[in-house]
Order: structure tokens, then sequence, then C-alpha cells
């Protein structure tokens, strides 16, 4: 039998540097546990939630329900709220611009990201994915087309006037 459950995760919950800093507090703290500490199984799992929490995106066709929320080692967190049907996926290419600065000189940075989305029928739109790869970003974005039955529409090489 099909599962009706369709779950995507659509990003990391912490920033890069927090999941590091959970990375680096997870040694320490498994390594201060083999050392006799017992202080440490305090810091272990703040530590671990870094790395197991993200967004997520979960669409239930049995019951005609979505959440948009935030997930936890499999447990989504968020509101249920009734799906009023697809209208389509699509593919988005945004240039992003990052500047780093510091006391002696400033940098900026001009990247090219592709977004991938579903608009439901009652004009609410829903983050699927942000990759820097056109190619897995398609692939995904087909197969999520595939599994929800949803129209894909590739808008990357649109002009605007």
């Amino acid at each position: 039998m099909k599962s009706n459950l369709y779950a995507y995760n659509t990003g990391c919950y912490f920033s890069t540097a927090a999941r590091v800093l959970g990375w680096i507090t997870t040694v320490w703290a498994i390594l201060a546990v083999v050392g006799g500490s017992v202080s440490a199984f305090l810091i272990l799992p703040a530590a671990i939630i870094t790395q197991l929490t993200h967004y997520k995106v979960e669409f239930d066709l049995q019951h005609i329900t979505y959440r948009e929320g935030v997930s936890f080692a499999g447990l989504t967190f968020g509101k249920k709220l009734p799906l009023p049907g697809f209208d389509f996926l699509f593919l988005k290419k945004n240039n992003y611009k990052q500047t780093m600065e510091s006391r002696a000189s400033m940098a900026t940075i001009k990247m090219v990201k592709y977004d991938g989305y579903i608009k439901l029928t009652n004009n609410v739109k829903l983050h699927l994915l942000k990759t820097k790869d056109q190619q897995k970003a398609m692939q995904v974005m087909e197969q999520i087309a595939q599994d929800l039955n949803v129209e894909f529409r590739d808008l990357t090489e649109m002009k605007y006037y």
C-alpha cells in the first residue's frame, strides 16, 4: 500500500556555526563522560539537538492536511492546516549577496542558488529546498512532483524586463 504522508526536510534549524559548535560540544561531552564527569551528561543533549533539528513540510493526503514546522528526531512540531489542493511546483534561480566585514577590509560574495517551492490553491507558497546545484534541485523537485502528482515548472531561465 502506498503511503499517504509525504515529509520533506527544507533546511537546518540551527546555523552552520551552531551546528559546528554542537559537534565540538558533543565530542567534548563524550570525552568528559568517558573520563568520569557527571556534569557532561547535562551538556550532551543540547549538543545533539543542534544536529537532529530541521525545518520540515509534511503533506498528509489521507487526512487532507499539511504542516510546516520544526522536526526533531523524526517528530514534527507545527500546526496542521487543511490542504486546499496543489497548483504546481516551481524552481527559481535567485542571486544572493553575502557581505563579510573585518576591521581592515570588506568583501562581498555573490552566489546563485536554486529555490524550490510548492504553490497551494489558496495562493500559499511553501519553501521546499535551497541548493547551489541546479541538477540536484531538478531531481529533488521532479521526485516531489511525482510523489504528490503535481505539475512541475522550471522557472530558472525566466527573464524579467
